[in-house]
Formats: C-alpha cells, sequence, structure tokens
C-alpha cells in the first residue's frame, strides 16, 4: 500500500503546476552537481567522486525564495527540488559502481553492486533533506526582512511588539567573550601553558558562537516591531557587513597565495561582526531598550 502511495504522491507532484519552477531548478542543478563531481580515479579512468552541494544550495536557497510569498509551501518546494537534483546524485553513485567493478578486485566489485542501491537511497535521502532544508532556511530569511513582518500595524491600545531577549542576551555574551579569545590568540601565548590551553579552548567556543551570534542578529534585527514606536534597524547592513568582509578577505588572501585564508577570513569576519553587534545592541538600548519612540533606520 505504501509503495502505491508513494506513486501516487509523485505522479500528483510531477503533475502539478505550482511545482514546476521547483522541479525545473532542481534539473538544472544537474549538469553543474556531475560536472563538479566528475574525478580522475585512474590513469586511463575517469567517474563520479563526492557529491558537489554547491549547486543544489543554490536551488535550494533560489526556490525557497520563489515560494515564500506563494500558496505552495517552501518545504514541499524543496523536497521536489531535491527529489528532482538527485538525478546528479544516481549518476555519480553509479558511475563509481561502474568504476570499481573495472578497476578493483572481483571482492569488491561484488560489494559495490550489493551496496549500490543502499547507497542510492542515501544519497537520494540527503539531497532532498538537504534541499528541503536550504529552502525553508530561504523562506524564513525573505519573510524576516518583509516590511509587513518587521513593522505590523499598531494594535488598537498602541502597544508594540517586544523583540525575544535571548537574541539580546546571545549578542551580549559574544561582545563579552570575543575580546579576550582574540586577544589571547594575538598575544601569542606560548604552547605548553594555561594561556595556550585558555587559547585554544575559547577559539573552539568562539567560533560556533560567532555564527550563532550572526543568526541571533539577524533574528533579533528583524523582530516585528510597532511601526510607530520602535526602531526598524538595516538588518541587511549589520548582517551583511561581517559576511561581506570573511568573503573580501577570504578572497585577497587566497589571491596573495596565503596557505590558511580562510583562517585570516574567520578573524576578520568575528571582528566585524563583534563591531556590528556593539553597535547594535547600542541603538538598541537607545532607541528601543530606553523608551525610544521614533522610527528610524539604524545602519
Amino acid at each position: 500500500m505504501r509503495p502505491l502511495r508513494a506513486l501516487h504522491a509523485l505522479r500528483d507532484g510531477v503533475t502539478d503546476d505550482s511545482l514546476r519552477v521547483a522541479i525545473l531548478v532542481g534539473l538544472a542543478t544537474v549538469p553543474f552537481t556531475v560536472a563538479l563531481s566528475w574525478d580522475p580515479i585512474a590513469d586511463d579512468l575517469v567517474a563520479g567522486g563526492s557529491v558537489s552541494g554547491a549547486p543544489l544550495l543554490l536551488a535550494g536557497l533560489l526556490v525557497g525564495y520563489y515560494y515564500s510569498d506563494r500558496e505552495t509551501e517552501s518545504r514541499r518546494a524543496g523536497i521536489w527540488t531535491g527529489l528532482a537534483a538527485s538525478i546528479a546524485a544516481v549518476l555519480v553513485v553509479v558511475a563509481n559502481t561502474v568504476a570499481t567493478i573495472v578497476s578493483e578486485p572481483s571482492q569488491w566489485a561484488v560489494v559495490a553492486v550489493i551496496g549500490t542501491p543502499f547507497v542510492l537511497a542515501l544519497g537520494v535521502g540527503v539531497v532532498v533533506l538537504f534541499s528541503m532544508v536550504a529552502a525553508q532556511f530561504a523562506d524564513w530569511v525573505t519573510t524576516r526582512l518583509r516590511r509587513a513582518h518587521r513593522a505590523p500595524d499598531v494594535s488598537d491600545d498602541g502597544g508594540s511588539t517586544v523583540p525575544d531577549p535571548k537574541w539580546r542576551t546571545i549578542l551580549a555574551a559574544y561582545v563579552l567573550v570575543a575580546p579576550p579569545v582574540v586577544g589571547s590568540v594575538l598575544l601569542e601565548i606560548p604552547a605548553g601553558g594555561a594561556g595556550f590551553v585558555f587559547s585554544v579552548l575559547g577559539l573552539l567556543v568562539l567560533v560556533p558562537l560567532s555564527v550563532v551570534a550572526l543568526g541571533a542578529l539577524f533574528a533579533d534585527a528583524t523582530a516585528p516591531r510597532s511601526s510607530k514606536t520602535d526602531c526598524v534597524p538595516n538588518a541587511l547592513a549589520y548582517v551583511g557587513a561581517p559576511i561581506g568582509t570573511y568573503a573580501l578577505v577570504y578572497a585577497v588572501a587566497a589571491l596573495r597565495g596565503s596557505g590558511h585564508p580562510d583562517g585570516y577570513a574567520i578573524y576578520a569576519f568575528i571582528g566585524v561582526l563583534w563591531i556590528a553587534a556593539v553597535v547594535y545592541l547600542f541603538n538598541r538600548h537607545r532607541y528601543f531598550d530606553a523608551g525610544g519612540s521614533a522610527v528610524r533606520q539604524l545602519g
């Protein structure tokens, strides 16, 4: 019964006009994914390597943005984008199996043939899940950036919407933690001492905390606020500055032949994010927490 239901669901999805864009976007990723995943594995043999996720990520984000203001849920659209895009994963897995049969001993060829159906099922599932999550994320970001969400009509009693205080707490924690950790690294504390251990542990905490802080900054800046009583922060400026700095520093370091461009980019990202968090918290306290009433575009 379940296989029949699955077939009916596939038929309904393929014939659903509202999912046409999602399916076409997924199909468009197939040649790019295959091209990026095609690796030489022997002198005279070329086959699929690991599946590249960059085209799928871009497709999921595009689909989430496109369906954010449509009746079809971005979650459903993302699933169908992933199903269409999974054709590339199937081609890569089959190519790997064929390459194994041709180039490896017979026992490994048998293992590859037996394991292929399981790898295919896992690969398709991962692609669909990845696409769905990317689409939902893009939908969430797009929805929060809309003016109708960020500055809803004032209620009859003139009250205002209060942003979740946990985002402010996360930002404050980041502002306090970042300077001593980065300072200990820049001072080049010798290995083996307690200060070195603090630096290593601090970085292990600070790097994921910076990602969480970036999300908290975006969530708080895009929280609904009364259009008459609260400030409307420029969320793209606050969040875009750290991300843009990371991309710029990484590109410059890579072009100059640096051995670790990601390291320079991460430190630049942390520094600019710290400045953005400090400025945002100051403006938040000045125009919102302290009871400011003017509508301002903070940037």
